[in-house]
């Protein structure tokens, strides 16, 4: 028999799911002599394997497609000769994937897998391989190390954990919502991170950074060249080069210019062009720094030396003229220092005008004549610039050939090397790889470790939900390179990761506060205040002043709003939709989701809204069904269940609620047809996420069902049947049992029965099923009548007193009947003891006249109260009080003569006296 450890008890609805291909069709198991086949119906997106140690584990964020992979393998008949066991597990840590572990039967059992896209399959391919621990053996020797570069990086020689826990889970793909997380407690203050700003999306990788050659700010290409007096100064040629030479050292421009002009006119062009329209490029330039410096009109030396303002010649139109010069002088110079620095500087140039492909072209010239000089500083500087512009072009395939060149392998180092493996694996979502990497070279990566290897490793594994590891990386990056924009980034994924980690809300609040204090990327900032303000408005279950008064964080400063992209405006829009529903306010949400453009988003990130939307619409009706405003609940229903609810998961209480609103407004065909509907959904899979509503039920659909055929016959008054159907559902401990047979019972006059079955309610409810309001209306009406019927009258008024306070405490203005009634009864059972205790008579009937002076009951409390005066020897009060009733038209007849017969007794007795 197949060991099976099964322990995903509940799937939640993942955001992540996508629609309609989201489930595995099928597994099918083939077995030949030499291999096992697994071939699995599947989209590439929905899972990710890899083998540790002697497992195969296979894992996914996508529960729902998971849910049927999972009930398609425990199916397959297990071959003892590769497999030992299948272990299903549910993610403990909140981000973490489900996971199928599959335990080799040996350690020389060998796994494979590919996938073929065009047929949107899978194949698993299980082999007994002999030579296993040889091959091992070797591959380790020929392990790649730091100090030798290789593009084609080993794969991680990882240690077997001895929890059965994942070690590295599937990426988190763009844009997509965490919904993986365990179910919060009711007890817990907040809610998990899928109930706040849940789209999470991956962050660039970190391009190896490249520093400033020159700062053109203040340089110009004379800072890298120096030109060099000359000594034949006999030869005429000669001297009027110096001249212009020392024109140029003394940045006497115009002088210069004229020299230069003099010296072409009377020599031409001859060997000294490269060096003359060097001095003029950086007499240009320098020009150019200087209007720069000064904030005036920049202008230009005429070939007279004449100055040409700026209105005739822009500082644009300088720079650009002298990059011609310099750009002419590096293609025809054969002055390798020459040609080096100009090139450097056009280099820089093109950089700061982030200009890559001109970038990328200067420096391959630099690479090729510094490689026939064999100047290795500028082989590297070079390669660095080629690598760094390749990267900025997005030239990932062409980073790889490059760094295969022997040349680069010998002169690079070897930890900048693999910092553009790293870039380029993660460029390309290869993030086991570049875990791979990290874990097999980490030992030999000499301190401190290059910036991009860290903080590319560290986004590696937040995408694969190591979120531990990926928290040392981030804090290690932020520790060395806070001054590299990335550690904004860095900031704020480590303080997503306390949260992703359930950590506590306290140090997350201050991670996210850090974020937004300490980083100087504004997206960056403006996505940590919309987080913060959903992990402390959204999530939280009970919201303070304060707490409310950050949602201003969600209006973007003026600085920030140019870098709301589309990403951050969808998190802006699901944040600002849950602070409504946080705070209850449902009419607020349902109007702004009407007002968001959720078509035109992915199918993902619709699944999301249109599951709060439901939510939503369920907090909308059960507000309106509580209140007894059962049209209103309805209509909702009508107008909003094709939008949101039937695009979900469905709801069974909304369903119910629904249903039973039908029933009070006595719409008995249309309550058919929604308990059909309910039945239903006993087979099919129901809505457990999100749940934002704190619903008045949380029973299983069959109970549903009984509850409404109670509701249904109790609304038709078909007590018998009612009670019959009812003790067939006796030992149904999810039903309202005892509320239902204190009615039965009140209805047969069996007035004790019903006052112990409403007792045991009030006693102990049932918390699963909680009575709505009118239901408490219903059983303390009910519950008062049996009560005065069966009870002795001190009992009675015992009872009745500490409902009276019960009912006073409660804010539900329906009781108001109730509490006149409980407190008229009152009353009359003072009146109805053998000996009346006349004072609190008196004192009771006051009460009630001042407090309910426009009862039904008000003329027979008047009369009492008038009994108990007289008896009080209070006569000309309580004659008043008899005729008034006498002469009230509304008074009944049987009141009047009450009243008539007291004043003829007082006036006989007076008489006799």
């Amino acid at each position: 028999m197949m060991k099976l450890e099964f322990k995903l008890l509940t799937f939640f609805i993942l955001s992540i799911a996508f629609i309609g291909n989201s489930f595995a069709q099928s597994v099918e198991q083939k077995t030949n002599n030499s291999f096992l086949r697994w071939t699995v119906q599947a989209a590439k997106q929905d899972f990710k394997v890899r083998k540790q140690g002697n497992n195969v584990i296979i894992q996914s964020l996508n529960a729902e497609f998971f849910e049927a992979f999972s009930a398609n393998v425990a199916r397959l008949k297990r071959n003892n000769e590769y497999h030992s066991e299948y272990k299903f597990i549910a993610p403990k840590v909140p981000g973490s994937p489900y996971t199928l572990e599959i335990p080799l039967n040996n350690k020389y059992i060998e796994f494979f897998s590919f996938y073929k896209k065009e047929e949107g399959k899978y194949y698993f391919d299980f082999w007994v391989n002999q030579d296993i621990v040889s091959t091992k053996a070797a591959a380790k020797k020929t392990q790649v190390k730091v100090a030798k570069l290789n593009t084609k990086a080993p794969k991680a020689q990882v240690k077997p954990k001895k929890k059965v826990e994942v070690s590295y889970a599937p990426a988190v793909k763009k844009n997509t919502v965490v919904n993986t997380l365990p179910k919060n407690t009711d007890k817990a203050p907040y809610r998990d991170f899928r109930y706040g700003a849940a789209f999470l999306w991956d962050y660039e990788a970190q391009v190896p950074p490249l520093p400033e050659d020159i700062s053109l700010k203040e340089k110009a290409p004379d800072f890298l060249y120096e030109i060099k007096d000359r000594t034949l100064l006999d030869d005429k040629k000669e001297a009027h080069m110096q001249l212009s030479i020392n024109f140029y050292k003394k940045q006497d421009w115009g002088l210069m210019t004229r020299s230069i002009n003099l010296y072409e006119e009377k020599y031409g062009t001859d060997s000294n062009k490269n060096i003359n329209e060097f001095m003029k490029a950086v007499s240009m330039l320098k020009n150019s720094i200087k209007s720069s410096v000064k904030p005036k009109f920049a202008s230009k030396v005429g070939p007279e030396g004449e100055v040409i303002p700026a209105e005739e010649f822009s500082d644009k139109g300088i720079r650009a003229a002298a990059r011609n010069i310099l750009s002419n002088i590096s293609e025809s110079t054969e002055d390798y220092e020459l040609s080096q620095a100009v090139l450097r500087y056009l280099i820089q140039e093109s950089r700061d005008q982030e200009d890559f492909i001109k970038t990328l072209g200067f420096a391959k010239k630099l690479y090729v004549k510094a490689s026939e000089d064999f100047d290795d500083d500028m082989i590297v500087y070079s390669s660095r610039v080629i690598l760094y512009s390749l990267a900025k072009l997005k030239q990932l395939d062409k980073i790889k050939n490059f760094l295969d060149n022997k040349a680069v392998k010998r002169v690079l180092p070897a930890q900048e090397g693999l910092a553009y493996v790293f870039y380029v694996n993660l460029k390309e979502d290869n993030t086991q790889q570049v875990i791979g990497d990290f874990t097999a070279n980490q030992s030999s990566l000499s301190k401190p470790i290059h910036p991009a290897i860290i903080y590319n490793t560290a986004e590696a594994f937040f995408r694969n939900a190591e979120y531990e590891k990926a928290m040392k990386l981030y804090d290690e990056y932020l520790t060395r390179y806070s001054y590299f924009k990335e550690s904004s980034q860095a900031r704020l994924r480590l303080a997503q990761s306390f949260d992703l980690l359930n950590k506590p809300v306290k140090q997350v609040l201050r991670l996210y506060q850090d974020a937004i204090n300490k980083t100087s990327d504004l997206a960056i900032r403006f996505e940590a205040k919309v987080r913060y303000v959903g992990l402390r408005v959204a999530r939280k279950k009970d919201l303070s002043e304060s707490d409310i008064e950050t949602i201003a964080f969600l209006a973007a400063a003026d600085a920030e709003k140019k870098y709301i992209n589309g990403k951050l405006k969808q998190l802006l829009w699901l944040t600002r939709l849950r602070v409504f529903i946080s705070q209850g306010k449902f009419d607020d949400a349902i109007a702004y989701l009407s007002t968001l453009p959720i078509e035109t988003l992915r199918p993902v990130e619709q699944r999301t809204f249109q599951a709060d939307g439901a939510e939503i619409v369920l907090g909308l009706i059960q507000s309106a069904y509580l209140k007894g405003d059962y049209a209103r609940a309805v209509k909702v229903w009508e107008v909003y269940k094709e939008r949101y609810e039937n695009k979900v998961a469905e709801n069974p209480y909304m369903n119910f609620i629904v249903s039973d609103s039908f029933i009070n407004l006595r719409l008995f065909s249309s309550y058919e047809r929604s308990f059909d509907l309910l039945k239903k959904l006993s087979s099919q899979r129901v809505r457990e996420f999100p749940n934002w509503v704190n619903t008045q039920k949380n029973i299983n659909v069959d109970d549903y069902l009984v509850e409404l055929n109670f509701s249904y016959l109790l609304e038709q008054n078909k007590y018998k049947e009612l009670g019959e159907f009812l003790e067939k559902n006796k030992t149904n401990k999810n039903i309202n049992y005892n509320f239902y047979k204190g009615l039965v019972s009140n209805h047969l006059q069996n007035y004790n029965d019903s006052v112990t079955s409403f007792e045991s309610v009030l006693v102990s409810p049932n918390i699963n099923n909680i009575l709505t309001p009118k239901q408490n209306v219903l059983m303390l009406q009910t519950y008062l009548e049996s009560l005065y019927e069966a009870s002795e009258p001190k009992n009675f008024r015992s009872k009745t007193a500490a409902l009276v306070v019960d009912i006073q405490r409660n804010d539900n203005p329906e009781l108001n009947k109730t509490l006149e009634r409980a407190k008229y009864l009152y009353i009359e059972s003072l009146y109805s003891e053998k000996t009346v205790n006349h004072k609190l008579l008196q004192s009771k009937s006051k009460d009630f006249i001042d407090e309910f002076s426009a009862s039904t009951y008000l003329l027979r409390v008047k009369y009492l109260g008038a009994l108990s005066q007289i008896s009080l020897n209070q006569i000309g009060e309580g004659e008043k009080a008899l005729k008034e009733i006498i002469n009230n038209e509304k008074a009944p007849e049987y009141l009047k003569g009450l009243a008539r017969s007291e004043l003829t007794s007082l006036t006989l007795k007076n008489k006799n006296i």
